[in-house]
């Protein structure tokens, strides 16, 4: 596994490295910011993409959604020592597959790291229940969904795109997003993101595998 470490700090990049170091990867340290990395991201194969995110370099975000769109498949993991709600949110609407918290300790940070490197995606439980807390949708209103608007939740939940999800189910894109509406109307939500996180609340998803969340 190849992993960059991004951050304008020392102290983290010298942190996480040590870290890595225990687990079997290839670290390749870059300083400043995903912007000088970017040409190693695209010429190298690079599994995982990791820096922590703060207000001053949330802009990063808008050149991990490019690189998304441009088909790179690098994985990338925010480290947030801030609790920051909205920046988890812009990140989620980016592309990214992993958000960990700063108090994340040793055994879950690797144990997360190489899940991401397989395919899944993590978001850290605190964002999770902050998202959904006080909300009165109730996990009975999946009992209003068909059996096809179950299985298109599911897959939202997992972070699939309409495009991906009509290739899936041999469906067209229109279809998808009828059954789309369905959801959002039976469930009473109209943000994309909430309707993942719904899906993650009622246990529509197997997280046997994981102690967290992961989608």
């Amino acid at each position: 596994m190849n992993v960059i470490i991004l951050s304008q700090y020392d102290l983290i990049r010298e942190g996480i490295c040590s870290i890595m170091s225990k687990c079997n990867c290839t670290v390749i340290l870059v300083a400043q910011t995903l912007k000088e990395a970017t040409p190693l991201i695209k010429s190298t194969k690079i599994n995982v993409v990791l820096f922590d995110l703060h207000q001053q370099n949330k802009d990063e975000l808008l050149l991990i959604k490019e690189m998304k769109e441009k088909g790179i498949s690098s994985k990338f993991i925010m480290l947030d020592f801030y609790k920051d709600k909205n920046i988890f949110i812009e990140a989620i609407k980016c592309g990214v597959e992993g958000y960990i918290l700063g108090k994340s300790d040793e055994i879950d940070f690797l144990y997360i790291i190489e899940q991401i490197d397989k395919g899944k995606k993590y978001y850290d439980s605190y964002f999770i229940d902050c998202m959904i807390k006080g909300d009165t949708i109730g996990p009975e209103r999946i009992k209003q969904l068909t059996p096809r608007e179950k299985e298109i939740l599911c897959e939202i939940g997992k972070g699939l795109s309409n495009q991906e999800i009509s290739k899936k189910f041999c469906i067209s894109e229109n279809t998808v997003k009828k059954h789309n509406n369905h959801i959002f109307d039976k469930l009473n939500i109209r943000d994309r993101t909430q309707v993942a996180l719904y899906a993650n609340r009622c246990g529509i998803l197997n997280f046997s595998d994981n102690p967290n969340i992961s989608l």
